[in-house]
């Protein structure tokens, strides 16, 4: 006889009991390495933690609270020893890694000759919005398991991990969970809305943009507001970091330059 499927309140409970211990652990590692090493306590106590439980097919001290167990699509089995493995990775280091990821193509089209000013500037455009539309992933993901159950971790789902329960769990009908995820879900999509029509605007202005920077406020490097403005041998301005980053070419007319020919505009504004 199959077990009932853990309630979002359990499976909620669970995660909020995991993530307080990980966050204590996180803070003790963060006090044993030196500070520049800090940011990167949160994944490694995350990865060590679930390391010690999941991976030895022991419930974590939150599911042991919430009385649920990690089992596979097939709701009879537990999961297999990839799939915990892969979803304990994907929950530490996703995020990170998916940034990570958009940011080295970014340089990456940056630093490509064969393509055109226009489409250059329009592939960094979709790769920016993909990175600020990350987060609202897993905020939309959190969401639908407030209203319809299952793992909150995007890894879980992603490898067929589902919760049941194996104690009897009190009857109730949660709906001021099912009321969270509706507000969660709406601000993620309002959230990814707004990030969405930065990135129409952006193509809007890049339609009417000439292939000269002089008159405009926009860095075409960084398409941010140029700040410490520095002009090229061909006379194309850009931000002084743009300039001494990873440019080795001009982005619009594809002039090569060095470092020590940028010429910084002190007290000029575009």
């Amino acid at each position: 006889m199959a077990l009932p499927v853990a309630q979002p309140a359990e499976v909620l409970r669970a995660y909020q009991k995991d993530d307080l211990y990980e966050k204590q652990l996180a803070g003790s590692i963060a006090r044993l390495v030196p500070s520049y090493h800090a940011s990167k306590a949160i994944p490694v106590s995350s990865l060590l933690y679930k390391s010690f439980t999941t991976l030895k097919d022991l419930q974590t001290l939150g599911e042991e609270y919430s009385g649920i167990v990690q089992v596979d699509e097939t709701y009879h089995r537990l999961p297999s020893f990839s799939s915990r493995l892969l979803s304990i990775l994907l929950s530490a280091f996703g995020e990170n890694l998916t940034r990570r990821l958009l940011s080295h193509i970014e340089k990456q089209i940056v630093q490509n000759s064969s393509l055109k000013p226009q489409a250059q500037n329009l592939i960094i455009i979709v790769l920016k919005t993909l990175s600020n539309v990350v987060p609202q992933i897993e905020s939309i993901h959190r969401a639908l398991s407030y209203i319809t159950g299952g793992p909150l971790q995007i890894g879980k789902t992603a490898t067929g991990i589902n919760y049941v329960h194996v104690r009897p769990a009190a009857a109730a009908y949660y709906a001021h969970l099912r009321l969270l995820g509706i507000v969660t879900l709406l601000h993620a999509f309002i959230s990814c809305g707004q990030s969405l029509y930065q990135a129409k605007k952006q193509m809007d202005d890049m339609s009417d943009f000439p292939n000269e920077v002089d008159n405009s406020k926009s860095c075409i490097a960084c398409l941010e507001e140029i700040i410490q403005p520095s002009v090229l041998q061909c006379g194309h301005l850009f931000c002084m970091q743009c300039c001494y980053g990873v440019l080795d070419s001009c982005p619009l007319c594809r002039s090569p330059f060095s470092k020590n020919t940028v010429v910084p505009l002190m007290n000029y504004s575009p």
